[in-house]
């Protein structure tokens, strides 16, 4: 899905998210805002939450 990368972006992207506030989920690379929040990583992903996940319904019957 991600393919070949650009280390440096990655290295700007951690060097930007670090240091920031706790339940701040966003970084800047190369003057763009990126959000790394739960719902988002979610939606880009497709993962779907707890409660639809047959794995979860399997242990909690």
């Amino acid at each position: 899905m991600i393919g070949d990368c650009n280390i440096s972006w990655v290295e700007e992207f951690y060097a930007n998210a670090l240091g920031c506030a706790l339940y701040d989920y966003t970084s800047t690379v190369r003057g763009k805002t990126i959000s790394y929040a739960p719902d988002v990583v979610d939606a880009v992903f497709g993962f779907r939450h707890a409660e639809y996940c047959w794995a979860s319904q399997q242990r909690a019957s």
